[in-house]
């Protein structure tokens, strides 16, 4: 059977809840979290939040869709024309990606249109020259048809800063930049 991706609601704030139970019953979810600085002052903590709030994404077979019915905080899933809506493996492996790679997300609702594919609108500039590879933004904006979102990314995380010495022609360059250029 194929199996295709699509959008389970949660009640508010039982997306962990969803996800260990999905887990449990070893079917493959995804949840893009994003840190959020709550409190105020000095009092300010990290915390890791849904990208997109009471939703998570699992990737099962048309057969499976009405067990997932079954779990106790989902409410329903995504519709498009009577049908669960299908979610691209594209949009799921940008959302991956870009919350893997930058720290500051925002999401955009935009209009839904399930016939078309995901893709990256703006994304970092980069200039070459004789030794160096340079960003000169560090953003991306991705469009996700599906979900009805544009998503914009700013803020490469710490871990994909790395450089490394390289012998020859150019003798430093960054090791990754960004997923989206070196994967």
């Amino acid at each position: 059977m194929f199996r295709n991706w699509y959008a389970v609601y949660t009640k508010p704030q039982k997306e962990r809840k969803v996800i260990a139970v999905l887990n449990k019953k070893k079917i493959e979810n995804f949840c893009p979290l994003v840190s959020v600085k709550e409190g105020r002052g000095e009092n300010k903590k990290l915390s890791q939040q849904p990208l997109f709030d009471a939703v998570v994404f699992v990737h099962v077979t048309e057969a499976e869709i009405k067990s997932l019915l079954t779990i106790s905080w989902v409410t329903t899933l995504a519709y498009w024309k009577s049908k669960p809506a299908v979610i691209s493996d594209s949009e799921i492996d940008i959302v991956r990606k870009v919350t893997e790679t930058y720290s500051e997300i925002k999401l955009e609702k935009t209009f839904v249109d399930a016939g078309r594919e995901a893709s990256i609108i703006d994304g970092p500039v980069m200039e070459f020259n004789e030794k160096t590879v340079s960003v000169k933004y560090k953003s991306v904006k991705a469009n996700l048809p599906s979900l009805g979102f544009m998503i914009t990314a700013e803020g490469l995380r710490q871990k994909n800063r790395t450089a490394y010495q390289q012998q020859g022609l150019f003798t430093s360059f960054p090791k990754r930049i960004n997923a989206f250029f070196f994967n």
